[in-house]
C-alpha cells in the first residue's frame, strides 16, 4: 500500500504466511526504513520493529519540537493521541503476558 498526504510519500509492504498470520514486512519512505518484526519472538527471535517502538520515537520528536521554537497547539494533540496509543499496547502487552500469548502469534482472547 502506498499513502500519499500532501507530497508525502509512506511505502508499506505487510506480509503473510501461507496460514494467513502476518509475518512482518517494511515501510519506507524519505529518510527511514523501518523493517517489522517477522515470526513470534519466541520462534524467530528479536528481528525487527514493534509498533510501540515506533510510535515511542515519533512521541520523542515531536516532544523536542513542542520544547523548542516549533510549539503548537496541534503538537499538543498530536502527543495526547500519540501518547494514549503508547498506553493502550502497553496495556495489551501486560494483558497478554498475563495471559501467557505474548511474544507468540495466539489470538487475543480478549476480543
Amino acid at each position: 500500500m502506498t499513502l500519499f498526504s500532501d507530497q508525502i510519500i509512506v511505502i508499506n509492504q505487510n506480509w503473510t504466511n501461507d496460514d494467513g498470520t502476518h509475518d512482518g514486512g517494511v515501510s519506507t519512505g524519505t529518510g527511514f526504513t523501518i523493517s517489522w518484526q517477522r515470526g513470534p519472538i519466541n520462534i524467530a527471535g528479536r528481528n525487527g520493529a514493534f509498533l510501540i517502538e515506533v510510535l515511542e520515537a515519533c512521541f520523542s520528536q515531536l516532544e523536542y519540537f513542542q520544547n523548542s521554537g516549533y510549539k503548537s497547539q496541534e503538537n499538543i494533540d498530536a502527543l495526547n493521541y500519540l501518547d494514549k496509543c503508547i498506553e493502550r499496547l502497553k496495556s495489551r502487552r501486560e494483558r497478554r503476558a498475563t495471559e501467557g500469548t505474548l511474544g507468540t502469534h495466539q489470538p487475543d482472547q480478549s476480543k
